[in-house]
Formats: C-alpha cells, structure tokens, sequence
C-alpha cells in the first residue's frame, strides 16, 4: 500500500475502460495486497558501505502510510 497501491484502484475506477477490464484489473491489484495472496510476503534490505545521510534516508515502499 505504500507503493500506492490504494491510488491506482482509485483511478482504475475513474477510467474509461469496459466494466470487465476495470474488474479485472482492480481484481489483480487486490491479489497483491491479500494477507492469502502475495501481500504475506516478507523482505530483507541489506546495504554497504552507505554514508551518514544514505543510512537515515527512508526507502519509498518500506515505511506505511500515515
């Protein structure tokens, strides 16, 4: 959901696409973020060698919307 996942069911709603390929769609997107789809996933974020400033940046993607 932090990718903006929430946004693009949003606007696959607003287009003006067949009702059937706007279902389809929003279905998929609701497999990636389903606890029994791919959403369980977990990730591992290692580095190297980073700086000061590189080490207190967030990644886009691994903090949760507020």
């Amino acid at each position: 959901m932090a990718l903006g996942l929430g946004e693009r069911l949003a606007a696959l709603s607003s287009q003006n696409k067949p009702l059937s390929q706007v279902l389809n769609r929003r279905e998929a997107l609701h497999q990636l973020i389903s606890p029994t789809g791919l959403g369980s996933f977990g990730v591992l974020v290692q580095s190297k060698e980073l700086t000061a400033k590189q080490a207190l940046q967030c990644l886009k993607g691994l903090t949760t919307p507020g």
